[in-house]
């Protein structure tokens, strides 16, 4: 462990060479959970507009993660080996980030569905969530109340619960004035960016008002714009500080690809 800190320590020293505030500390938040560098105003904003999530090490970040992981290893290894690596892999960053109850439900779930498609199993996500609580709050009875992790698992029974009919039903209504295909396009492009993000937060607003107080109705508004960007964030980002851990040159060329997405996204 004294390792990996160690790694994460350089990790972040190589994030504000390359990048300056606030976009560093933005990267820093979304790359290694350390959001310590945001200046209170812009966490406030980030509360406010109800994007506060992508500032934090979640399963979105996870599934990005696992995404590269298994593209990367698979064509490397071979799609068993791949899988193998791509969960040694999402437990490493696990670990890096900090090992928050957040980060280990999405890990865990993550490492299962990888390992369902292995053994030729369908997921079903229900029982994976019921099962990864279960086995979290065994381990730790007091994650129940931690807050990351209640807005954790409820943003995921969203997702499970409501994405797909949400989708099924904005196809069918589409389809009353676009070809069967085209409507099934731009539903699955709408489910992408506005209907998932909906459904996560029908189930976490009730959690959301109850610890802070607070509900942002302008989220439903901010959620579509900001997220889109994120994944190239995470991507472009990780890619200029891992450069950069090796040439300073390369990361700094490559972080002035990385530089305009966190600028948006701020």
């Amino acid at each position: 462990l004294t390792a990996v800190y160690d790694l994460k320590s350089a990790l972040l020293e190589r994030v504000y060479r390359l990048f300056v505030d606030p976009e560093a500390s933005l990267l820093a938040g979304i790359l290694l959970g350390v959001d310590t560098g945001l200046s209170q105003s812009l966490q406030q904003a980030f509360k406010d507009t109800g994007t506060a999530h992508i500032i934090a090490i979640s399963g979105f970040n996870i599934a990005i993660i696992a995404g590269i992981f298994i593209l990367l290893f698979s064509r490397l290894l071979g799609p068993r080996r791949g899988a193998v690596a791509a969960v040694l892999g999402i437990a490493f960053y696990t670990f890096l980030v900090g090992a928050d109850p957040a980060v280990v439900r999405a890990a865990l779930m993550g490492s299962l569905s990888i390992f369902a498609v292995q053994v030729g199993r369908r997921q079903f996500g229900l029982n994976t969530l019921a099962f990864v609580a279960a086995l979290m709050t065994a381990w730790n009875p007091y994650y129940l109340w931690d807050v990351g992790f209640q807005l954790s698992f409820f943003a995921t029974l969203g997702l499970i619960l409501y994405g797909e009919p949400f989708q099924s039903a904005t196809e069918r209504f589409l389809a009353r004035y676009l070809p069967p295909t085209n409507a099934a396009k731009a539903a699955s492009l709408l489910a992408e960016f506005v209907l998932l993000t909906l459904a996560a937060q029908l189930t976490t607003i009730p959690i959301m008002a109850y610890h802070f107080q607070q509900i942002s109705l302008v989220s439903f508004i901010a959620n579509p714009f900001v997220l889109p960007a994120q994944p190239a964030v995470m991507v472009l980002g990780g890619v200029a500080v891992l450069a950069g851990m090796i040439l300073l040159p390369l990361g700094r060329v490559l972080a002035w690809m990385a530089w305009p997405l966190t600028a948006y996204t701020i």
